[in-house]
């Protein structure tokens, strides 16, 4: 009997993110650390989330995998909170903008000026 063998990153379910390697994950945080210390230069708050999904469902077989999901970076603004995240190559925001990753100054920017933290209440 053959088992399957587990890839380092498992695909996603409809409504959930993909399930990262720890690699993936650590470039995408210092990425968005990047962008935190640009925002904070420019007196705007934000918290780096390392997300984690755990599935403890035990009726379903094969069960959906557990793992490091993408990290957020909270941007917190006058008129609420927001979130940034990046895939490696720019930051996106919930309302569809992304600048280059590599240049967070230049992001950090635009989004203070953007007023793009509004996004969540």
């Amino acid at each position: 009997m053959k088992t399957a063998e587990r890839s380092e990153a498992q695909p996603a379910s409809p409504s959930r993110e993909p399930i990262l390697a720890e690699a993936v994950v650590a470039g995408r945080m210092l990425l968005l650390a990047e962008l935190q210390a640009a925002l904070a230069a420019q007196q705007v708050g934000s918290v780096l989330a390392r997300n984690h999904r755990l599935v403890l469902r035990y009726s379903a077989i094969p069960c959906e995998p557990s793992g490091l999901t993408n990290p957020q970076l909270l941007i917190f603004g006058p008129d609420g909170t927001g979130t940034a995240s990046t895939d490696g190559i720019s930051y996106r925001l919930p309302d569809g903008a992304e600048y280059p990753a590599a240049d967070p100054a230049a992001a950090a920017t635009a989004i203070r000026h953007g007023q793009h933290v509004a996004q969540r209440a």
